[in-house]
């Protein structure tokens, strides 16, 4: 009798569920929690039931030195063997970091710091580390490692880490034939990165991207101002803008081509991989200037002759004069 109470005891201490969350709950253990700070954790959210049959688990399996920081997915009803096995196996639930396209460098950093373990200052940090000089990166064009993507974490990766990663994933996308087709170009990458930004500012057809992309090409291999409304834009901000001024030509900032020749310092935002494959692989052509289609296609005219153009552009103005376009 003894013995089946004994056994009943173990049973209830062992599987029993103990877990109360509803449906299921995350429970997040970050790289720098003590098993102490996890314990007090699981209690003040409710995780589990009964502390006492928890820690008597807890101990006999060594979950002290053996817990794997991450979030889990912490289901209802779970045994105290079942919770402890998972929290030291390192099955966290990945999270999946979707950087979208024209993602701007203030909005990656605040979905960095919202979705995974490190603040908005720990990966502002990170991006101003050792990595920067170290990969011959410069404060501007760094920026070139976040291409759009999905990408899946550890919600508990350091910052540095997570910087990393962006980095690897980089030279990933940068083969050896993708490199080779930039320095056909006479671009690095970082510096196809910086044009594929400026690419995919002009371009809502992707069809148009390898157009654009050689005549950006063009005006760089005959020493023109690239004369981009993107980088303008960028300077000026972008939000309610429909229309670049006259006066916004003149701003005096290093990323306005109307007043720099070459490429700006650094990329205007993430990038769509097309661009930067458009740009690597240009449409040929002697097209040096572009201009809006005044029908509302978001397609483009383009030319090489000035004269061509400045009707294009003339015609373009007039359909936003009819519309009310002022800004």
């Amino acid at each position: 009798m003894l013995g089946l109470f004994a056994l009943a005891g173990g049973y209830y201490v062992l599987f029993k569920g103990n877990t109360a969350a509803e449906d299921s709950e995350y429970f997040y253990i970050r790289s720098d929690d003590t098993y102490e700070r996890v314990r007090e954790n699981l209690v003040a959210k409710h995780i589990i039931e009964n502390v006492q049959t928890f820690d008597m688990v807890a101990k006999q399996m060594n979950l002290p030195n053996t817990y794997k920081a991450g979030r889990y997915n912490i289901p209802k009803g779970m045994s105290n063997v079942n919770l402890v096995r998972l929290i030291r196996s390192g099955k966290w639930e990945k999270v999946v970091v979707k950087v979208p396209v024209e993602m701007t460098r203030s909005q990656i950093v605040a979905m960095l710091s919202e979705q995974l373990q490190p603040t908005k200052k720990e990966i502002e940090e990170a991006l101003n580390g050792e990595w920067v000089k170290q990969s011959d990166f410069t404060e501007e064009d760094k920026w070139s490692v976040f291409l759009p993507d999905h990408y899946h974490f550890n919600w508990a990766t350091p910052a540095d880490k997570v910087i990393a990663r962006f980095v690897d994933e980089y030279y990933k996308f940068w083969t050896t034939e993708r490199e080779n087709k930039a320095k056909q170009q006479g671009l690095t990458t970082k510096q196809a990165v910086v044009l594929a930004s400026i690419v995919d500012g002009e371009a809502i057809h992707v069809d148009e991207m390898p157009i654009i992309a050689g005549l950006y090409l063009n005006r760089l291999k005959k020493g023109q101002l690239l004369q981009s409304d993107p980088t303008v834009l960028y300077v000026v901000g972008r939000e309610g803008r429909h229309r670049v001024l006259n006066r916004d030509l003149k701003t005096d900032h290093p990323y306005n081509t109307y007043k720099n020749i070459g490429l700006p310092p650094g990329p205007l935002f993430a990038p769509d991989k097309r661009a930067v494959d458009a740009v690597i692989n240009p449409a040929k052509h002697n097209y040096i200037f572009m201009c809006a289609r005044p029908d509302g296609s978001y397609r483009h005219n383009f030319t090489a002759s000035i004269t061509q153009h400045n009707r294009n552009a003339a015609a373009y103005r007039r359909s936003l004069d009819r519309r009310g376009v002022r800004r």
